[in-house]
């Protein structure tokens, strides 16, 4: 076999992975480890698609893939009491679902793990809270002036 048949094999095989979780996800209730598999199947098929310069296209659908499963998992994780086990610590759920956060910049690990903490998943959530709301986060100072830098950037980005 060519290195671009067994490529093109090991994509096929991974985007199948992919979708028979995005499938279960759709129809079944999400527990945690569908979640972890879902994005461990994400990252497998957007590491090995990236490798070859994907369309914008392509970049768009995983795009859109990674925000179902963490909206997802937004919803999954906002539905258990506080009491709930969870197997994954608060940082590693971040670093598993945290990528969209992350890639804003100034938020790390910490800040990302900061704002899962009081139910913001997504920088679409972030961006959509009040002004008047985001000073009542209760962060870390220094969190919630990079918080604020970002929100006034993207609301001056943002017209009306």
């Amino acid at each position: 076999m060519t290195d671009t048949a067994q490529y093109a094999e090991s994509a096929l095989e991974a985007v199948h992975r992919l979708n028979q979780t995005a499938e279960k996800l759709i129809h079944e209730p999400a527990s945690e480890a569908l979640l972890i598999s879902a994005m461990t199947h994400y990252t497998s098929v957007r590491q090995t698609l990236t490798a070859d310069a994907p369309s914008s296209a392509t970049l768009a659908a995983l795009a859109r893939t990674e925000q179902f499963i963490v909206a997802s998992a937004d919803a999954y994780y906002r539905q258990l009491s506080n009491d709930a086990e969870s197997s994954l610590k608060h940082a590693e759920r971040t670093a598993l679902f945290g990528n969209r956060l992350m890639a804003l910049d100034g938020i790390g690990p910490a800040t990302a793990n900061q704002l899962f903490e009081r139910g913001i998943f997504t920088p679409e959530q972030l961006f959509a809270i009040p002004v008047h709301t985001l000073e009542t986060l209760d962060l870390p100072p220094a969190s919630l002036a990079r918080i604020k830098s970002l929100y006034n950037a993207h609301q001056a980005k943002t017209p009306d």
